[in-house]
Order: structure tokens, then C-alpha cells, then sequence
């Protein structure tokens, strides 16, 4: 135990006097307090007191308001139409009536008009634009108008007066929600960004400890430590340090960002509260689930460290476990659309998807806590044996020293012992 501990300590102190690490701690944990705090000095910025304005009614106003809408051209072939006022007046726009399709398309072409209309009947429009851009909303809008006018004309056939007619459009409908279960919508924001926090943990501390291990084979210090440490207590001291390590890192950029948001809350009026107003609960288990699963994939990148002898042999070796992992995002990202799927149930019970489908489950639908308590029983099990493993398979690489070590190998090398 006295040499776990002195190992860790080491490592541990190697990470915190690392220039590099803490620079780069500081700077994150700034750059986060500023996104917050920031935007509240800025006059404007955040508009959430609502200012009442005046409505003045005088010609030089209509005017200005006129002016401010696009220009848009239209060309009646129709006798359909008998109040093309009325229709044009549904769809607001500085509107030039043409008598023929060609001084309509002419108009276009020198853009004197944003795009015109050719009226065919009251349900055959031709629509005439220059380019047609992905954000275009003319047609849209004029194809809305037109079947409200459509409605209004074959409501007046039958005898209703425009007034009438309008009412019976103008019907508004009352809806209040009872949420009984979770508010996936509200927890969507806190959700997806805390199983970003975990995927940049595994895949940027997950590299680094396999290349502390592997460092000390490389430069030969391997042959000194494995003569006066136990091997296990090497492999558990340096997983454990990268791990606390990147904890630590991540608690305190996050804990800098909420205590930030919660210092000015007032001034942003709740608009963030969708990722900062998290249950106890849900983090309480974001905590557990998120450790395990991290240390998982810390034990078995510390494994594929003590099976290579360079580090430049590390990324090729990592290539399996990234994609794992890179594939158990992908579920976790895609589950949140439906997070009580079969995909998504089955995930929250293997252990190298559970660690992000769990929480998601969790934080977003339902879940009952034997399912819950059986996930982390499952993670912590794999946990537990990954480290077992790692420490196995590193006391076997150091007898191997120089030359590389497949996996099948070892576990076959490791049976026979």
C-alpha cells in the first residue's frame, strides 16, 4: 500500500507541476468564467426586461414601416381573383401589381422586385426569383396566404361575411402541460454536455496514460522501478494519478463555470438554466457512472501502454478502444432522441456503453433503480477486472521488455502461468 501511495503521489505531483496542465486549467477555467460573466456588462446583450413601446398611428410611421419591407412583384392572369387587395394584404410587402408576364420577369431580372408571382388560378401560382436560396421564404409565405384567401372566398360563396369568416379562423385553443416523468426537453442541454465532459476526458487522459507508461520502457527507467515497486502497485498508481488528474481538471473548469452562473443568475434571468439547474440526483449518479466508466477506459489504455515499447506505437495500438468508445458516444448522442429505446436499454447494461446510456436514461426518461443499481454493479465489476488485467498483462510486458505484445498473446502467456 506504502508503494501505491508514493507512486501516486508522484505521478500525481508530475501532473500539478506540469506547466502545461496547469496553464492550461487556468486559461479553461477563465475563458468559462468569461462566457458568463461577461455578457452581463454588455448593455443590451441580454434583453430580458421587456420594454413597452408606444404604437403611433401617424402617416410618416406607415411610411417608415413600408420602407422596410421587401418589394415583391405579382401578375394576375386569373378571374378567380376578384380582391387581389385582400390577398396581398395577408402577406405583408411593398407589392407592384404587373399587367404582363414579361415586364414581371423583367422587373425580377434588374432586381427592381425580390421575385414576383404569376396568379395562374386561386391553386396554380408560378413563382419567378433570380436564385433560389436555401433560406428562401417567399413562396412559403404566399402559398400560406393564398389558402387563407382560398378559405375566405368559399366561406363567403356560402353566404359568411368576412367578419364571420375571420372568427371562425381566429379560434385559439388553451394547453397546459402536466409532465408526470422528465422533462427531456429541459434536460437535454445539462445532459449533453456533461457526456461531452466524459468523452474528452477518456479520449485526452486515456492517450496520456498510456504514454506514461510506455515512457518508462522507452527510456529503460522500467528495468530500475520494477526491481524495488510492485507492478501492480505501479500500473494502479499511474491509472489512478491520470484519472484524479483529469477529475480534478474537469471540477474545477466546471465548478468555476457554475459558480460564475449562480454569482450573476440574476442577471441572466434563468436563460441557462437548462445547463446549470441540475437535480442532486441525476448528478450524484452523472458522478458515479462517469468515475467508472472512466477508469474502465483509463485501466485499459494503461494495458495497451504495457503492451507497446514506443509511444509511437500507442496511437496505431488505442485505434480498437477509440472506436469503442467513439461508437459508444455515437449510441448516447443518437439515444437521446429516445432515450427509453430498446438500443438504449440494452447500452445502459454493457459495460462500455452503460457509462454514458445509464445517465442518459436517467437524466432524460425512466428508469427503475434496480435497473440502475444493476448497471453500476455491472460497470464497477468490469472496472475492478480491467485493473486486475492491466496489472497482469504489465507485469508480464515489463519480462518482454523491447519487443511489442498482442493481446491474444498475453492472455494466452497469462492462462499458461
Amino acid at each position: 500500500m506504502k508503494q501505491f501511495l508514493n507512486v501516486l503521489k508522484f505521478e500525481l505531483n508530475s501532473y500539478f507541476k506540469n506547466r502545461s496542465f496547469v496553464l492550461t486549467t487556468v486559461l479553461l477555467a477563465v475563458v468559462m468564467a468569461g462566457v458568463i460573466i461577461v455578457p452581463t456588462f454588455i448593455p443590451g446583450l441580454l434583453n430580458l426586461e421587456k420594454t413597452e413601446n408606444s404604437v403611433q398611428d401617424t402617416a410618416a410611421g406607415e411610411e417608415a414601416s413600408a420602407e422596410e419591407l421587401d418589394a415583391l412583384g405579382i401578375f394576375v392572369r386569373t378571374d378567380e381573383v376578384d380582391d387581389v387587395d385582400t390577398l396581398l394584404a395577408m402577406m405583408p410587402a411593398q407589392w407592384k401589381t404587373f399587367l404582363d408576364e414579361e415586364t414581371l420577369k423583367a422587373a425580377v431580372e434588374e432586381e427592381e422586385v425580390e421575385a414576383g408571382f404569376i396568379l395562374e388560378s386561386l391553386s396554380d401560382v408560378t413563382y419567378v426569383v433570380n436564385n433560389l436560396s436555401m433560406g428562401e421564404e417567399y413562396s412559403y409565405m404566399f402559398r400560406n396566404a393564398l389558402g387563407i384567401y382560398q378559405r375566405m372566398h368559399y366561406l363567403g360563396e356560402k353566404g359568411l361575411s368576412p367578419e364571420e369568416v375571420m372568427e371562425a379562423e381566429n379560434v385559439s385553443v388553451s394547453l397546459s402541460t402536466e409532465i408526470l416523468g422528465k422533462n427531456s426537453a429541459r434536460n437535454y442541454g445539462y445532459t449533453y454536455a456533461l457526456i461531452f465532459v466524459v468523452y474528452f476526458l477518456i479520449i485526452f487522459y486515456g492517450q496520456m496514460i498510456a504514454v506514461s507508461v510506455t515512457t518508462e520502457k522507452s527510456n529503460r527507467a522500467i528495468e530500475i522501478l520494477v526491481t524495488s515497486v510492485n507492478p501492480n502497485s505501479l500500473i494502479f498508481g499511474k491509472v489512478l494519478a491520470g484519472a484524479i488528474a483529469g477529475v480534478i481538471q474537469a471540477v474545477f473548469i466546471l465548478g468555476t463555470g457554475f459558480a460564475s452562473y449562480y454569482a450573476f443568475q440574476d442577471k441572466w434571468g434563468g436563460m441557462l438554466d437548462f445547463l446549470f439547474d441540475i437535480p442532486a440526483r441525476v448528478l450524484i449518479i452523472y458522478a458515479f457512472f462517469a468515475m467508472l466508466s472512466y477508469l474502465l477506459y483509463a485501466f485499459i489504455f494503461g494495458m495497451l501502454g504495457a503492451m507497446v515499447s514506443k509511444t509511437e506505437d500507442i496511437s496505431k495500438s488505442s485505434m480498437p478502444v477509440m472506436l469503442i468508445y467513439i461508437a459508444s458516444f455515437l449510441i448516447a448522442m443518437f439515444g437521446m432522441a429516445d432515450c427509453d429505446s430498446v438500443l438504449m436499454k440494452v447500452a445502459s447494461f454493457i459495460p462500455f456503453t452503460s457509462g454514458n446510456a445509464m445517465f442518459i436514461r436517467v437524466s432524460m426518461g425512466s428508469v427503475s433503480a434496480w435497473e440502475t443499481v444493476l448497471s453500476g454493479i455491472l460497470l464497477a465489476a468490469s472496472c475492478a477486472a480491467a485493473g486486475a488485467l492491466s496489472a497482469k498483462i504489465f507485469r508480464f510486458g515489463t519480462l518482454h521488455y523491447g519487443n511489442p505484445l498482442k493481446f491474444s498473446t498475453a492472455l494466452r502467456r497469462l492462462k499458461q502461468q
